[in-house]
């Protein structure tokens, strides 16, 4: 275990969740969509753009989410703000999965992306504006939800968890350049990456992260 580690064997789901909610990543990203889903309730205006927003934002999610896994989380160690704010602190997730202080998203990056969903609403100003943001950050809440539940000891027993779990440990113990979704596999299976695990080699910088696209 890496020197000033800190880890905690969560075996419950209930134990996994209580752990969660101590973190500010989740924490922030609770209130802030609480506080746009509250703003869009009591926006009563809905109509079939707030489903078409909603939908297309879903259908796009797995892309993004293996776009910034390859291109920011991946990134180069320049010391860049890229690789401050996500690559060293992913770098150091991949050295030890079960290290808490390295597997939730910056609280820098959630603080820094609340005033650009803000301003998303107010440029807008229309209820479909305020749906976006509400979709995009629980999107965002439930990656960390999952994400966070892979790493730790907690039995995968719902086959589609399952899967999620499998391809995100091949990710971490046998290639970091393939398995790149976790809240959702579609993403790899378009983009190339999410083969059998007997047709990928053992990468020697699973554990290290330094190689990138």
């Amino acid at each position: 275990m890496a020197g000033g580690a800190e880890t905690r064997d969560i075996g419950a789901l209930s134990d996994a969740l209580d752990e969660f909610v101590r973190h500010r990543s989740p924490q922030l990203l609770a209130i802030e969509l609480a506080g746009f889903l509250a703003v869009r309730l009591a926006w009563s205006s809905w109509s079939w753009v707030d489903a078409v927003v909603a939908a297309a934002i879903v259908a796009f999610n797995p892309f993004s989410e293996w776009l910034i896994h390859v291109f920011i989380l991946h990134c180069p160690a320049n010391g860049s703000m890229r690789d401050k704010l996500a690559g060293y602190s992913h770098r150091r997730h991949h050295e030890d999965p079960r290290d808490l202080r390295f597997q939730f998203i910056h609280p820098a990056v959630i603080l820094g992306g609340m005033p650009l969903n803000l301003l998303i609403v107010l440029g807008f100003r229309t209820p479909s504006a305020v749906t976006a943001v509400v979709t995009i950050t629980a999107l965002t809440l439930i990656y960390e939800w999952v994400h966070f539940l892979i790493h730790t000891d907690y039995v995968p027993r719902h086959f589609l968890y399952r899967r999620l779990h499998r391809a995100h440990r091949l990710h971490h113990f046998r290639n970091e350049k393939y398995w790149l979704g976790v809240a959702t596999r579609f993403g790899d299976r378009v983009l190339g990456t999410n083969p059998r695990k007997e047709d990928v080699e053992v990468s020697p910088t699973a554990k290290t992260a330094l190689v990138s696209r």
